[in-house]
């Protein structure tokens, strides 16, 4: 079955002789380079990391059939557009952005990956001079912190843009609610 690993059931062991050999081995990886630059990379990738697949401003209009929502068309220079979608057609696509039970969006690796993160930052701190780091997040709450990355108080309520939004509860990554 193409795609899929299969393994018998008592073949354990050779599954982690085959995972600690691609350990040791040196990955090199290839990236050619884009058309549009690296800030359109970061943009793209950005909206995916750690956000989720449509915010609330690119849903213009819900009715009992039909969810009309912005897009850009890239084939015409960014150009805003329009989609009109059965809403069996937009849970459909939404789904399709929804981890399954387990996994988690933000996947670090190189420098960043848990395994070597604290001795890749030195090194790279060092190679940049920059001995002293200070999180400039560092005396700020998390309310604080995502209205300064998004740009925006995220305490209002998208609705009727007046109101508070306050939080009820808290889930937090790996722990069931």
């Amino acid at each position: 079955m193409p795609g899929r690993l299969l393994l018998h059931p008592q073949s354990t062991s050779f599954f982690w002789r085959l995972i600690n050999k691609c350990y040791d081995k040196n990955w090199y990886t290839y990236a050619k380079e884009t058309f549009s630059g690296p800030l359109a990379v970061l943009k793209y990738l950005g909206r995916y990391t750690h956000r989720i697949a449509i915010s609330n401003s690119r849903i213009l209009d819900v009715d009992d059939n039909f969810v009309t929502i912005a897009v850009k068309d890239y084939q015409e220079q960014e150009r805003d557009k329009t989609l009109i979608l059965s809403g069996i057609e937009f849970v459909r696509r939404f789904l399709f952005h929804v981890l399954p039970k387990g996994f988690v969006k933000i996947r670090y690796y190189g420098l960043l990956a848990n395994r070597n993160k604290k001795t890749s930052l030195e090194i790279c701190r060092k190679l940049i001079n920059s001995f002293l780091y200070k999180s400039r997040f560092k005396e700020l709450t998390k309310l604080e912190i995502i209205c300064i990355l998004v740009g925006k108080d995220i305490t209002i309520c998208p609705a009727c843009m007046v109101g508070k939004l306050k939080t009820s509860i808290s889930f937090h990554a790996g722990v069931a609610p």
